[in-house]
C-alpha cells in the first residue's frame, strides 16, 4: 500500500491543484490514507468533496452496484462523467480505480478486458485522464499480460534506497522511468526514456511535476518510433 500511495495520492492532488474533478474507486483503508496523504500536502478533501472536484467511491459501489461488473454501463458513466465535469467547469476529468475486486470472480477477465479496451480507446481525445491499479501479486500472469497490452502505458512502483522513488512507464516499445524524492514538497521530477532491446538511452530531462515528466517521456519514445520509420 506504501507504493500505492507514493503514486496515487500524487496523482490526486495534482488533478486537484489543475481545476479537475477527481473521482476514486478504492478500497475503504485507501480511501482513508488518501485523506490523510491530501491533507498532509496542504490539500483540504472536505472542501474539494463539497464543491464536487473530489469523489470518493469504494469498489463496490462502482465496479459493482448490483453484484455483478457491466463493462457497458460503467463506460457509460465515464463518458456522462466527463461531460459532466466540463459542463460544471471543470478542466477535465482525472480517475483512479483498484482493480482487485476481479481477482475475487466476481467478472471474469474477458469482461475486464472488454473494459479496459473500452476505455484505452474512449479516453483519447477527450479531457480525461484515468489511472487502473492492478496488485501484480493477486493476478494470473496470462491475465496481466493482456492487461497491460489494453493500456497504452503502464507504470510499474518501486522505492528506491533512501528518500527517492521511481515510476516505469512502457510507452510503445520503450521504457521510461521517472524518479522524485519522496520528502521534498515540492520535487523534481527525472526523467529517462530507453530502449531496452538495444540498451539504446532515447532522451532524458527535468521536469517540474510528474505529468509534465510523462508527456516529455512519452515525446521522446514517439519521436524514437517515428524515426525508427523513416
Amino acid at each position: 500500500q506504501d507504493s500505492l500511495m507514493d503514486v496515487l495520492s500524487p496523482f490526486i492532488a495534482d488533478g486537484l491543484r489543475r481545476g479537475e474533478r477527481c473521482f476514486c474507486a478504492q478500497t475503504p483503508d485507501i480511501i482513508q490514507k488518501l485523506l490523510y496523504d491530501l491533507r498532509f500536502v496542504g490539500v483540504d478533501p472536505e472542501r474539494e468533496i463539497a464543491r464536487g472536484a473530489l469523489e470518493l467511491h469504494t469498489q463496490q459501489e462502482v465496479y459493482l452496484p448490483n453484484g455483478r461488473f457491466e463493462p457497458t454501463q460503467l463506460m457509460s458513466l465515464l463518458v456522462h462523467s466527463i461531460a459532466d465535469a466540463k459542463g460544471k467547469g471543470f478542466h477535465g476529468l482525472r480517475t483512479a480505480g483498484e482493480m482487485s475486486w476481479a481477482k475475487e470472480g466476481h467478472s471474469d477477465c474477458d469482461q475486464l478486458l472488454a473494459y479496459e479496451y473500452m476505455v484505452e480507446s474512449g479516453f483519447p481525445g477527450k479531457p480525461a485522464l484515468g489511472l487502473c491499479q492492478y496488485y501484480v501479486g493477486d493476478f494470473h500472469p496470462e491475465v496481466l499480460t493482456s492487461v497491460l497490452q489494453a493500456h497504452r502505458t503502464q507504470l510499474d512502483h518501486r522505492r528506491l534506497p533512501g528518500s527517492y522513488s521511481s515510476v516505469q512507464i512502457r510507452i510503445h516499445d520503450c521504457h521510461a522511468e521517472i524518479v522524485a524524492s519522496k520528502i521534498t514538497l515540492d520535487p523534481f521530477y527525472y526523467y529517462v526514456v530507453q530502449r531496452p532491446m538495444r540498451r539504446q538511452i532515447v532522451g532524458w530531462g527535468i521536469a517540474p511535476d510528474f505529468d509534465m515528466a510523462t508527456q516529455e517521456a512519452e515525446r521522446l519514445a514517439k519521436e524514437d518510433v517515428a524515426g525508427l520509420k523513416l
